[in-house]
């Protein structure tokens, strides 16, 4: 259990280095030698290293805090940066970044996915955005919120092209993408990635290309199915199969918790290829009764958007 009263230690003395005139002459040194001034004033071992280690990550490549301490000084010291860059829109261009911001959100990005932690990032930035607030400056949440949220997740993706995800995976993860669920989003984009050529992760895409294909070429836009489905309108066992086995997947991706295994979420999908394909070779989909083709339509939809629990699957290349 993590001591709050630590954490508010650490973040009180973290930046009181600065003030020596070492660092002011070697600032490569901040932080590591208000560890060592920690350490010498005699605050336990845990508060020293977080303040030594606060500013880790650098970027891409450098050392990451693994103790609880450290990465909870670091993650509420880098928020509350981007949050202050932003609140005053000191925010990077194109071309200039001088205050290194995506750097910072980057180091966001390494510290919450490769630590393994389900972080609330937007109650974090609203808490930040309170203690502004106590000292005169007001920011417009909402504004606020969406531009880091967007910022920040550019940077996932800019993380997820170094991890070698395929760009279409990528896209795909935007279809549900929160800042409050990126370690969820790293992992599903990572499951994805390595199973997309296996026989299940093949039958997955095929499944939903088939079906979604049939609908763009009644309508183009997907948005126009609402998938409510008639099962009084079925007249074969095709439809009532295929109807049931997307009950089963909507049952399971509704009462799956928080250690969703991705692999086996993307199995479940796999699993009605048998139902799909049967109702594809003997339903013909464009009834000449209208209300029959629209039942089956929206079946189709259900479908498709039953798939939407994982990922916008219409991104997906092949």
């Amino acid at each position: 259990m993590i001591s709050k009263e630590k954490i508010e230690i650490a973040s009180t003395i973290c930046k009181v280095d600065l003030m020596s005139d070492l660092v002011g002459e070697f600032p490569e040194l901040q932080g590591v030698m208000g560890g060592y001034f920690a350490e010498t004033q005699g605050f336990e071992k845990d508060v020293s290293l977080a303040v030594a280690e606060h500013y880790y990550p650098i970027g891409m490549d450098s050392k990451l805090p693994k103790k609880i301490y450290s990465i909870a000084l670091s993650l509420s010291d880098k928020i509350d940066s981007l949050v202050g860059f932003f609140g005053i829109n000191l925010k990077p261009s194109s071309s200039k970044d001088p205050y290194a911001i995506r750097r910072t959100a980057i180091s966001v990005v390494r510290l919450i996915i490769e630590n393994n932690l389900k972080v609330k990032l937007r109650e974090l930035i609203n808490y930040s955005c309170m203690f502004y607030k106590e000292q005169g400056f007001e920011f417009d949440l909402k504004k606020l919120n969406l531009e880091l949220g967007d910022f920040l997740y550019e940077r996932v993706k800019n993380y997820l092209k170094e991890k070698q995800i395929r760009n279409d995976i990528i896209e795909s993860a935007s279809h549900n993408f929160s800042i409050d669920e990126l370690l969820k989003v790293y992992k599903k984009t990572y499951v994805l990635n390595k199973s997309i050529n296996k026989d299940f992760g093949k039958d997955v895409v095929a499944i939903y290309k088939r079906s979604a294909s049939i609908l763009l070429s009644e309508n183009k836009n997907l948005s126009n199915f609402n998938g409510n489905v008639d099962p009084g309108l079925f007249k074969n066992d095709y439809e009532k199969n295929l109807y049931k086995k997307i009950h089963e997947i909507k049952k399971y991706y509704s009462s799956v918790g928080r250690d969703e295994n991705f692999e086996e979420s993307l199995k479940i999908l796999s699993f009605c290829k048998s139902e799909v394909f049967d109702f594809f070779e003997n339903v013909i989909v464009n009834d000449s009764d209208e209300t029959i083709k629209n039942n089956r339509l929206e079946l189709l939809s259900m479908l498709c958007k039953s798939f939407d629990n994982y990922f916008n699957f219409s991104k997906i290349e092949g």
